[in-house]
């Protein structure tokens, strides 16, 4: 339902990023909508940018807040001039709350952009909205939130994934064609897969988070979901500290954790045998395996000390965290500094040695979801964390590893409902030879 948040706005508000008191769009006594089936994208006489983002926050709760714009300045050219975007509501835009999904209250209006949101609109993109989330961005099921739950615009009965859910969602209905996300250990690529879009994360450190609530800083990523990888690519090239290293020619592919998947990408890896790449098949899978295994072991301590530290000073305000993040966040401070140091150290010897992955081909193609999307109704209070497990299962170690991966949807005109997806996955500092790839396998499909 419709309330107010912190800062005593409605949880839908209309703001101008240059003024904080602006008119509301929705009333705190207005109900929301329910989801209706027979919906497909953006209806057709919704030719404008602000009837789009009402009717994705009526039909799939994806906007936390909109954000006043000239409608004029739009431009629909496929580049970032006069490109409306929204941003994951833990990124700071100037004069508007940063909400994070929560009640909680965690400071004043930012009066700063968060660098990759300036560096965004230098670039002539133009901010329209803030989108909902997971609280606090600590869960990959999306399931939690002080703003309700995002409903997946493909199929509202699958699991939208987190924590970016609303910034997912309004790529996948179709209302805005570039959005930002952030990615700690698959919060852009999981929903992204289970939401029938692109979804990229880039090398780790590749653009500054200054102005974005953290999760877990040493894994914390910016993302994007796109209509188009050529979107991400500009998005990418517009927000980086440094010029990526051009993109190369790939002639091989590693395919191996694909073939262990049986018929699931049978189609995937015909159309790559019929195409100009060598695929490859590891002959040492269990090397890929292992290394898997070694990053969620040196995850979860580094996650949950991380978590805790960020959040130790708004535990007077426990009453207003979701009952499951306080938990989780609560379940880091019995984490102690020496095992968080081991950790960390046995992260960076990892990342290291892991390279070896890539000696077959500079390319490795994985599932983005352990098992493929999962429905709502099959996720129960028994097996919660397992279901987010499987969900992650894929996403989590390029993370710790800080290797740049997108997720690229399975899904062609045709496809009905969500679809599986291929992560695109690169060794360090190769992203554009990562959206190369992905951009050649989506030829293919």
């Amino acid at each position: 339902m419709v309330g107010e948040d912190r800062h005593g706005f409605s949880v839908w508000h209309s703001f101008n990023s240059s003024e904080l008191t602006s008119c509301t769009l929705e009333s705190s006594k207005s109900p929301r909508k329910r989801y209706k089936p027979s919906w497909k994208g953006i209806h057709p006489t919704m030719s404008t940018i602000s009837d789009r983002l009402t009717h994705a926050q009526q039909e799939f709760n994806a906007v936390i807040s909109t954000i006043s714009f000239n409608e004029d300045a739009v431009d629909s050219a496929p580049t970032l001039r006069g490109l409306p975007i929204a941003f994951k509501d833990i990124v700071d835009i100037a004069g508007v709350p940063t909400t994070c999904g929560t009640n909680v209250d965690t400071g004043p209006v930012p009066t700063k952009n968060a660098t990759v949101a300036q560096r965004l609109m230098d670039a002539g993109a133009i901010p329209v909205a803030k989108a909902n989330l997971q609280e606090f961005s600590y869960g990959i099921l999306g399931d939690a939130s002080a703003y309700g739950r995002v409903i997946n615009p493909r199929d509202p009965q699958v699991c939208g994934g987190g924590s970016s859910s609303g910034s997912a969602a309004l790529v996948a209905c179709e209302a805005l064609d570039l959005t930002v996300g952030s990615d700690s250990a698959g919060s852009v690529r999981v929903p992204a897969a289970s939401q029938g879009v692109l979804g990229f994360k880039p090398t780790t450190g590749t653009i500054p988070l200054d102005g974005v609530f953290p999760f877990a800083p040493s894994f914390d990523c910016i993302g994007f979901f796109a209509s188009s990888i050529e979107l991400i690519e500009q998005a990418l090239l517009a927000t980086v500290d440094e010029a990526p290293t051009p993109a190369k020619t790939v002639s091989t592919i590693d395919v191996s954790a694909l073939q262990t998947k049986g018929e699931r990408f049978a189609g995937l890896l015909s159309a790559l045998q019929d195409s100009t790449f060598a695929a490859v098949e590891r002959l040492d899978y269990s090397q890929l395996e292992s290394t898997i295994a070694t990053t969620a072991k040196l995850y979860a301590p580094m996650r949950l000390k991380e978590a805790y530290d960020v959040h130790q000073p708004y535990l007077d305000q426990r009453d207003k965290y979701q009952d499951v993040i306080l938990e989780r966040v609560l379940g880091g401070q019995d984490i102690t500094q020496a095992d968080y140091d081991a950790a960390a150290q046995q992260v960076e010897q990892l990342r290291t040695e892991a390279l070896a992955l890539f000696d077959a081909s500079p390319i490795i193609l994985a599932p983005t979801l352990g098992a493929g999307p999962i429905k709502w109704d099959d996720i129960t209070a028994e097996n919660t964390a397992d279901s987010a497990a499987s969900l992650r299962r894929w996403t989590e170690p390029f993370n710790v590893l800080g290797w740049p991966a997108i997720t690229v949807p399975l899904r062609t005109t045709e496809t009905t409902g969500v679809g599986d997806a291929v992560q695109v996955i690169g060794k360090p500092g190769q992203d554009l030879t990562v959206l190369r790839v992905a951009r050649e396998i989506q030829a293919l499909l």
